[in-house]
Order: structure tokens, then sequence, then C-alpha cells
């Protein structure tokens, strides 16, 4: 009998349990205005700090701050979240960069999409408990320093692949983090328990040049996540496993995880900056 969570029902049946996004992301505008060299020192290892101009958007569907940046040889994507439920789904449904130079649109778009886990490898991180951990209380620091360290070795542990659909060429469509494909990604949380996921790829594997100055549209896409439950919802199904009723228990809660029920995604123009 299935049991996923139908998350289209949800979000038909309560509408009005979307989140507005947090204060700091009123600061920034919802989609980047500008074109970007990316800096002359970038390695793609999940830091923010590398990015003396800061992260240039914060864009509402995603919840998360993003920028979109190249060099001649490469489009570089860092994108950066510290709400539980989006790092949440950022990591368990992935992240993924489209481009597609014709339309705003999945068809006919390269996709790469990071992190992929092998079969029922996937890293078991308490969010909960890293997250929680108020500043104030003894020893938080070391404690949240500790969990920090323990999460990003499972995270490097675990996130072997990536995923690309849409390319031409001899490239496979599930390749790993230690490729000669020209294409890299890795995540990490920082001290300030900030969730940040970088991902780089070859302006040819693109099909991008950076002497066409033609703009381009690209994506950056949350995947659902295929939950048994929602907390905060008590679900009816019948004996074929459909919804029959649904009871909103803690709305605080279901509204928290809203945003990880269905796919959202942040779209954008991009001209390669020389």
């Amino acid at each position: 009998m299935p049991s996923v969570f139908n998350c289209k029902f949800f979000c038909a049946v309560l509408p009005a349990l979307f989140l507005a996004a947090f204060a700091n992301g009123q600061k920034l505008p919802n989609i980047q205005k500008t074109a970007l060299r990316a800096p002359a020192n970038i390695k793609v290892d999940g830091k923010v700090n590398e990015w003396p101009a800061g992260l240039q958007a914060y864009n509402h569907a995603i919840q998360a701050s993003y920028t979109i940046a190249n060099d001649d040889n490469k489009l570089y994507l860092i994108v950066s979240s510290n709400r539980k439920e989006i790092i949440n789904k950022m990591i368990n449904g992935g992240v993924s960069l489209v481009v597609n130079k014709v339309r705003k649109s999945m068809v006919g778009g390269v996709s790469v999409m990071y992190p992929v886990f092998a079969p029922d490898n996937s890293p078991v991180i308490n969010l909960n408990v890293l997250y929680d951990t108020k500043a104030d209380a003894p020893n938080a620091n070391r404690k949240i320093d500790s969990l920090i360290k323990v999460n990003n070795a499972l995270l490097n542990d675990k996130a072997k692949f990536i995923r690309l659909s849409g390319v031409q060429g001899d490239i496979d469509t599930l390749i790993s983090v230690y490729n000669k494909d020209g294409v890299k990604a890795y995540s990490a949380f920082d001290g300030n328990r900030n969730y940040t996921l970088e991902i780089s790829v070859d302006l040819k594997v693109l099909g991008l040049s950076i002497n066409n100055k033609t703009p381009f549209n690209y994506a950056i896409r949350f995947n659902e996540l295929k939950l048994d439950y929602v907390p905060g919802v008590d679900i009816t199904r019948n004996t074929e496993g459909v919804i029959t009723q649904m009871k909103v228990t803690d709305v605080k809660l279901a509204n928290s995880y809203m945003s990880v029920l269905n796919t959202t995604d942040c779209w954008g123009t991009y001209t390669l900056a020389k």
C-alpha cells in the first residue's frame, strides 16, 4: 500500500500554510540582477567566504540565497540556507542547476543535480539537534562545532555522485564527484550553521562559450521529498493508500514542512561576464 504523502493535494487544500521568507533574505533581490566574474581563487568547497561580494540574491520560492557566476571556462552556482527544513530538502532531494538556451523549461535543457546518494546510503543527519541547540546553552559552541564536523564528514563520505541530463556527447548520466568530465560539486555546513552547496560546470558541457554574449535561462531547482508522513498533520488513508481526510494538529509545525513537499525552482536569465 503506497504511503508517500500526496503533496499536490496538500498544497491545494492548505494554501495558507506557505511560509514567508525570513527577514535577512528581504535585503537581497529575488533574482540575481547582473552577471558576475567568479573570484580568481574560487574552490568548489561549500564555503561562502571565498565570495567577497557575498551572495547576490535571496529567492522566495526556494527560500535560499544564491549566486551565479562564471570565468572563461566554467559556470558556478553557490546556494545557501540556514533553515533546517530547506536544508533537509537540499540534501535528501538534491539541488539541480538547469541551463536552457531557448526557454525557461526543463525540456531541452542541461541539468546537473547534486548530491546524489547510492541506494540505501543517504547520510543520517540530525538537523533538529543541530538547529535546536541554543547558542547560550552550556557548552553550546563545543556541541555545535562537534555536530558540524560530524555532519560534514558524513556528507563527504556519502555524497559521491552527480546526476546529469540533457548533456550532449558521451558523458554518463550518473558520474562520480571525482570525474574528469568538467563537473564539480560539494556541500558543507559552516560555523554559523549555514548549509552551502556549490556546483561548477565546464561551459562546453552546457553548450556555452565565453565568446557568446547571448543570454540563456537558468534554474535552481530544489527537488521534492517523499515523506511517509507530514509532521503536524494527521492523515487518514483508505485501503488503497488514497488520502481521505487530513487534520492539522500543529499549524506551526505543518507550516515549516510545507516547502519540502513539492519541487520549487528559481528561474533567471544570465549573460556570461567577460
